[in-house]
């Protein structure tokens, strides 16, 4: 099944700006969650990053988003493929 999310902070907690790299969720966090990272795209004068993730198993989903839950907000909405 695939998933938009999107992960929004400020630019105080912005794991960029305060070089916290255990906070980043990373290609590396998603293959340890299990989950197939399929794009990610960044706003950085937004604070937001969009990716689309492939898992059955939403638990997964939670441990790959698992660095950001205590300082982030994260909207998680199943998607599909559209067939044109």
């Amino acid at each position: 099944m695939l998933f938009h999310v999107t992960v929004d902070h400020t630019a105080e907690n912005c794991p960029i700006v305060t070089d916290s790299p255990d906070k980043r969720i990373t290609r590396e966090g998603a293959a340890n969650a299990g989950v197939k990272l399929v794009s990610a795209l960044g706003g950085r004068p937004q604070h937001r990053t969009v990716y689309v993730v492939e898992t059955d198993d939403i638990d997964k989903l939670y441990d790959f988003l698992s660095p950001a839950l205590s300082w982030a907000k994260c909207e998680i909405m199943p998607v599909r493929e559209l067939d044109f």
